[in-house]
């Protein structure tokens, strides 16, 4: 008796698509007292015309304000930008 063994593989592929906000998002900031619009890192990195990583770093040093969402995604906001776009 001769056996015969098929072997069936199947590949999958998960792709998942993420778009990030170009608009803010209205959000309350301890600091302000009041609902402002938050903005991403990215983002506030474009109003300043500098890099994400000097906005991170603006954020550890205390010079903006953020919240952290539930995920862990940050949001500066915008009425502490103002500051540094004062000239």
């Amino acid at each position: 008796m001769i056996r015969r063994r098929k072997t069936i593989r199947f590949a999958t592929r998960n792709v998942t698509l993420v778009h990030a906000a170009t608009e803010s998002l209205d959000l309350w900031c301890e600091v302000c007292g009041a609902t402002v619009a938050m903005v991403t890192p990215g983002r506030a990195a474009e109003i300043l015309m500098t890099n994400p990583r000097a906005i991170y770093r603006q954020v550890e040093r205390g010079d903006v304000h953020f919240v952290e969402a539930g995920g862990g995604e940050v949001l500066i906001c915008s009425e502490s930008l103002k500051a540094h776009t004062a000239g």
